[in-house]
């Protein structure tokens, strides 16, 4: 009964596309955080964001990293 329904079906291609769109995302990701995350300084300014400053404070002004 199956074989008959996947054998007519025309949207069989649509998960394939949809695994090599996310398995390209995925690495894509992946290499960011390995490549991209060189710099120990701003390793180190990620790993102390949650210890930051209260964001209601808002009359202290932040240096911005570029």
């Amino acid at each position: 009964m199956f074989q008959q329904y996947f054998r007519d079906s025309e949207w069989l291609s649509l998960p394939l596309i949809a695994l090599v769109f996310f398995f390209v995302f995925f690495l894509v990701v992946l290499a960011r955080v390995v490549f991209g995350m060189r710099d120990a300084r701003r390793v180190d300014e990620l790993a102390a964001l949650p210890f930051g400053a209260d964001p209601a404070d808002a009359s202290e002004e932040r240096p911005r990293h570029e």
